[in-house]
């Protein structure tokens, strides 16, 4: 029993009766704007009669989960250089929160292992038709960076 309700239906006289039986000290019925709209003005009226308030909820759609705050914090650790999995661990949220909730850029994962000569050099072999097998025997690196180079390069 609550002196407030909150209804996602339509009031109809059948609703409006069984939310009087279940809360008899009911003062306050909260609605969207959209139910309101539709509701019979007889019913408003009758309702008002009984001193019963219609409140209109403007507010719509699945409420926050996350505040400002915790956005703010996110990216002062961001700044310090934590990862997002540590960022999850510490404030107890999952990974893929952290990756929505930030609002600054995270450092890109660690460069290349390979200068960027040699992916000059592997792309001027592979122009001049050398096949990835011999690119890959002569400047020892595996075939599937070779080819991960050259596609690289290709986006």
């Amino acid at each position: 029993m609550s002196s407030k309700v909150h209804v996602n239906k339509p009031l109809s006289s059948r609703l409006i009766i069984e939310l009087l039986d279940d809360n008899p000290d009911l003062e306050e019925i909260d609605c969207p704007r959209s139910l309101y709209d539709r509701t019979a003005k007889s019913y408003i009226d009758a309702l008002n009669e009984l001193d019963i308030k219609i409140n209109i909820v403007e507010h719509r759609g699945r409420p926050k989960l996350y505040d400002e705050n915790l956005k703010n914090q996110i990216d002062e650790m961001i700044e310090q250089g934590l990862s997002p999995k540590s960022i999850s661990k510490r404030l107890g949220i999952k990974q893929k929160s952290v990756y929505y909730l930030k609002s600054k850029k995270l450092k890109q994962g660690p460069e290349s292992k390979y200068s960027k000569e040699i992916c000059e050099k592997i792309k001027n072999m592979r122009y001049n038709n050398i096949s990835v097998k011999d690119i890959s025997e002569e400047l020892n690196i595996p075939k599937r960076t070779v080819y991960y180079i050259l596609q690289k390069e290709n986006r």
